[in-house]
């Protein structure tokens, strides 16, 4: 028997070998190795800059991370949305999206009461998640030479670098929603029911990773009907249900094995298995109607804002998803390469079926986002749940490097096409490395926001109700209860802050619009007394109620 490990053509090993056996292999293990260690210290850098969550979602999975780990369940003590109509608080946690970032980084909590060990899971997801994009480049082409570049791509983060090292949903749907393609890849490509259940099971710990995880579902729903398409027949005509029926079988039953307990709680939640919340920012003018008061949206809401508003919605929603493709799924430099392998590769034999999850998957995620999440999905959506994409994407980057020499080669005979391969991948790896840290430097660390919290909480008496920006943020900092300054006029304002006796609000830059003459002192309100600037922008009032008589 040749010893595979020694070979350097892997032209001949094209049929020879699975992924599973190439992973085995002592060479790989050595790859794997080294890059999974460059990939821990790149991201212990990032990690290790960040004393704390540096964005709002990051703030409301680690304080809900810290609570379940206190013993506290699924409860908060913060309102950041009011489409779920929150009677008070403590509040039910995870009425709008979905809890699996938290309960990964309680474990952290568990170990120690620190961010860092909350952290430490995602570091090493992040660290680990350059395998992926190894096993995909090699099984697309059979070159190491390919493989180790796209997990060198991966390991740099692109856009994500910044996200990927705390408790939120980046890293986590990369690695459940990526590896829910690749497991019905193999179940499309190796017509093998058994990755019909690992899909399933994928596909469940997306959905409760993000709610739109659950476009997963759909997107193998596809695939599944290609294996009905491409099932033989019988002598007698008919076609191969009982296989078909199996994988179907088999991918709803790891789908209900995950998100069933999720269902049922939520049943006892609100008497349905899935929250309505979402379904409302269907129709939305603008996010920030997703912080309204008191206002519920339907269709015959959403229709009366009228058709060209609708239309132009949708267009900018267009423009800013074609824009999240080319600057973060490709990260710019790579999507040419990119999409030149995908397209290749997608119509050829022996990779068509591999592709096709991919494929789908991209088309549901983006035409979801535009035509019907559009303003969520201009908001954030598409950038998490893309990063499902993020180790394809790099993988066929260097698929695409592959191709794009050989096509120039063969214009140019002067050219000696595998040292060019090998130059353009050198080259490309420095610049991802440089384009990730430079967008990812430029992401605010919030100091000065946590010193004007901390502050605040020198004010504030303990257990008193804070208005404010951003609810995780200052709970996460002050421990004090919180609830977002709804998007609303000030007497609505105004009623929300009764309704869940609210004692102060702290103003900031960043406020709804419909408050801008409050925040400029245009207006005043008897209820509101100033109590302290902070500059920055940050001014806290405090409500001054009158005594009703009984």
């Amino acid at each position: 028997m040749p010893d595979w490990t020694n070979l350097r053509d892997w032209s001949n090993l094209r049929s020879s070998i699975t992924m599973i056996d190439f992973l085995r292999q002592r060479q790989t293990r050595r790859d794997l190795l080294w890059i999974t260690l460059i990939a821990l210290a790149v991201q212990a850098f990032w990690a290790l800059r960040m004393s704390h969550p540096t964005y709002f979602d990051a703030f409301y999975y680690t304080t809900n991370a810290q609570r379940l780990a206190e013993g506290h369940g699924l409860t908060e003590e913060i309102i950041w949305q009011y489409l779920d109509q929150p009677a008070g608080l403590p509040a039910s946690s995870f009425t709008y999206w979905m809890p699996l970032p938290a309960f990964i980084a309680a474990i952290g909590y568990k170990i120690n009461d620190s961010f860092r060990t909350a952290q430490l899971p995602f570091w090493l997801m992040a660290g680990f998640l350059p395998w992926m994009s190894y096993g995909i480049a090699w099984h697309l082409q059979k070159e190491r030479w390919i493989a180790r570049p796209a997990a060198l791509f991966t390991a740099a983060g692109g856009y994500y670098t910044a996200y990927w090292v705390q408790p939120t949903t980046f890293v986590l749907f990369a690695w459940v929603g990526g590896g829910c393609l690749l497991a019905l890849a193999w179940a499309h490509e190796k017509k093998w029911p058994r990755y019909w259940l690992l899909a399933g099971l994928a596909a469940g710990l997306s959905h409760l990773t993000r709610a739109d995880g659950v476009l997963l579902v759909g997107a193998a729903g596809i695939v599944w009907l290609y294996e009905v398409k491409d099932s033989r027949f019988k002598n007698d005509g008919r076609i191969h249900f009982q296989s078909l029926i199996l994988s179907l079988f088999l991918f709803g039953l790891g789908y209900l094995l995950v998100m069933a307990p999720w269902f049922w709680r939520t049943y006892q939640l609100i008497g349905q298995p899935m929250s309505a919340v979402g379904t409302q920012t269907i129709f939305l003018t603008m996010y920030d109607d997703v912080f309204s008061y008191g206002r519920q949206f339907t269709l015959a809401s959403y229709l009366d804002w009228g058709w060209g508003n609708i239309l132009r919605s949708k267009l900018a929603a267009l423009s800013l998803a074609a824009q999240t493709f080319v600057a973060v799924t490709g990260l710019t430099v790579f999507t040419l390469f990119f999409v030149w392998a995908w397209v290749r590769l997608g119509r050829a034999e022996r990779t068509k079926r591999f592709i096709r999850p991919f494929t789908w998957y991209t088309i549901v995620l983006y035409g979801m986002i535009i035509v019907v999440f559009t303003f969520p999905g201009q908001r954030g959506s598409l950038l998490h749940s893309s990063t499902a994409l993020w180790p394809w994407s790099m993988a066929l980057a260097a698929v695409g490097i592959d191709i794009a020499v050989d096509w120039i080669a063969a214009r140019r005979p002067a050219w000696r096409p595998g040292p060019a391969k090998r130059l353009f991948a050198g080259t490309f790896i420095v610049l991802v490395f440089v384009v990730s840290f430079a967008v990812s430097a430029r992401q605010p660390l919030q100091v000065a926001e946590a010193a004007v919290y901390r502050q605040v909480a020198e004010i504030v008496p303990a257990g008193t109700v804070v208005m404010t920006g951003d609810p995780p943020g200052l709970y996460y900092h002050t421990r004090l209860p919180a609830i977002a300054t709804p998007n609303e006029p000030p007497e609505v304002m105004l009623q929300a802050a009764r309704q869940f006796n609210v004692g102060y609000l702290l103003f900031d830059v960043d406020h709804p619009k419909p408050l801008d003459d409050l925040f400029d002192e245009k207006i005043s309100l008897p209820e509101l007394q100033k109590v302290r600037d902070f500059g920055d922008g940050f001014v806290l009032y405090q409500f001054v109620w009158e005594e009703v008589s009984p």
